[in-house]
């Protein structure tokens, strides 16, 4: 069983690599109907779109063959395999390429960006903060069902995703954060603010699946050194209409790099991303704490 858990993961990451496209209906929300964009936008604080689903495609090609940043977060997952209920894949990713591990048995292996490949199915704009229109998607590919929600950018694109697919009997779900694009490549200059938006889902447990929004905040006081706080706040269930049980998280005086990567913590309390297009524009990565695991994308302000 274990080692067919990682090839069947990388093959959900490859097929959902339209890297926050976004699309059509709800996540999990316990059977719960999925709110319309106009039910969405009033419980976020989300304004309406500011942009059609086909100009964030338009824009993919381009962006992803500029593209030399992958990052990818802890994926969660959960079999009917009564043997192997739960597992998780830890990423380590630099460059564009992650190793992929599970620690209970060891076995690993490596992705690139040049594996990824862009599928688009029907997009639903949701909503639009600080410039940034989330989008979600849900569509079916080689048999599985994959659900994915964040947004194309200029020079970056985020998202989380959800897949579920089925291997000898054994039904295998996942759940991560992806993100990547064209880095800035050096460090910012002087103080500045990114505000965007957060998405996730809960790693585990009975809300796995379920869709989750907020802001998403970067600040650089230089005061204090090249050091980043990120916050998440407003984090509402879109599925469930409701605030999510965990409604901010923080990760201060996150180190910045020279190649303007930033990057702290371990699985489950991590987060990792990188400033992106000219003059750091664009801020984008991924994170997991509180039981969440997602992604996120900001313009400078």
């Amino acid at each position: 069983m274990r080692s067919l858990l990682l090839p069947v993961c990388l093959a959900a990451a490859f097929t959902l690599s339209a890297c926050g496209g976004g699309g059509g209906g709800g996540g999990g929300g316990g059977g719960t109907p999925a709110l319309t964009a106009a039910q969405i936008q009033s419980l976020t604080g989300l304004g309406p779109p500011a942009e059609a689903a086909t100009a964030q495609r338009s824009r993919s090609p381009n962006i992803s063959s500029r593209a030399d940043s992958l990052i990818l977060s802890t994926i969660y997952g959960e079999t009917s395999h009564p043997d192997f209920p739960t597992f998780t894949l830890r990423a380590l990713c630099g460059g564009t390429q992650c190793t992929l591990t599970e620690p209970r048995s060891g076995y690993s292996d490596t992705i690139y960006l040049s594996d990824f490949e862009i599928v688009h199915g029907p997009t639903q704009p949701l909503g639009s903060q600080y410039g940034v229109t989330a989008m979600s998607l849900k569509t079916r590919h080689m048999g599985s069902d994959f659900t994915s929600l964040g947004a194309w950018m200029d020079h970056s694109a985020f998202t989380v995703q959800t897949g579920r697919t089925s291997l000898e009997g054994t039904t295998i779900s996942v759940g991560y954060g992806l993100a990547g694009g064209d880095l800035t490549g050096s460090q910012p200059q002087g103080s500045a603010t990114w505000l965007g938006i957060m998405t996730g889902t809960p790693a585990t447990g009975s809300g796995k699946g379920d869709r989750l929004l907020g802001t998403a905040a970067l600040n650089l006081d230089l005061r204090h050194g090249l050091l980043l706080d990120v916050g998440f706040s407003g984090i509402k269930n879109i599925d469930r209409g409701a605030a999510h049980t965990t409604e901010t998280v923080i990760f201060a005086d996150v180190p910045i790099s020279g190649r303007g990567t930033f990057e702290a913590g371990f699985s489950g309390n991590r987060i990792q991303g990188g400033f992106y297009g000219p003059g750091h524009v664009e801020a984008a990565g991924v994170f997991e704490q509180s039981n969440i695991v997602g992604a996120f994308g900001a313009k400078r302000q």
